[in-house]
């Protein structure tokens, strides 16, 4: 007889705490808004803190590789050519197939150049498209070859070179708006794919 008390009590016990999950969930649905939102036409709210895409302040950048010696995945891969103080970059990417989006390349930086934005689009049908390259510009600024040129020139003893003898840089000016360089980093990605 106490076996099929048990079974009974056991029955009753599972359709009480099931009474009691669903009068909790019941409580929530009708009493809360729903959460659900309509991507892409609305987007959640993102912290400032997300870790998202990164953004190079290329010209403050000093190629110390903290950022790169920082990462524990090793996606960070910079070169570029010392004129004295002037850099010539020749490559700045981030590998988003290893990328963890762990913030440890943000704090070493000595001059604050590098940056995450709450950006987190990164869809792509090839991952050979994950490879972002973050440089505004490669090789020499107009304004860098020619101070480069004109401390050669002292240093021959030459005429200084005037300035319409530079060339442009391969890549563009320089863009300090962060929503700019977001949107050509979107606009790379997209040609990619």
């Amino acid at each position: 007889m106490g076996a099929v008390r048990d079974y009974f009590g056991n029955i009753a016990s599972a359709l009480t705490t099931t009474a009691k999950g669903m009068s909790v969930t019941l409580h929530h649905f009708r009493n809360e808004p729903p959460i659900t939102v309509q991507y892409p036409f609305e987007r959640m709210n993102i912290p400032d803190r997300y870790r998202g895409l990164h953004i190079l302040e290329q010209d403050k950048c000093i190629d110390c590789h903290l950022c790169a010696k920082a990462c524990p995945v090793d996606c960070i891969e910079i070169e570029a050519i010392h004129h004295g103080r002037t850099l010539e970059w020749k490559k700045f990417t981030i590998d988003y197939k290893k990328c963890i989006f762990c913030e440890f390349c943000i704090p070493p930086c000595p001059v604050d150049c590098i940056h995450m934005t709450t950006e987190y689009e990164l869809a792509t049908d090839n991952v050979d498209d994950m490879t972002e390259d973050l440089l505004s510009w490669t090789g020499l600024r107009p304004e860098d070859q020619f101070a480069i040129e004109a401390s050669e020139a002292k240093k021959a003893g030459k005429a200084a070179p005037t300035k319409a003898a530079t060339a442009a840089p391969e890549g563009g000016g320089d863009d300090d708006d962060k929503a700019a360089k977001i949107a050509a980093i979107k606009a790379r990605m997209a040609k990619k794919s």
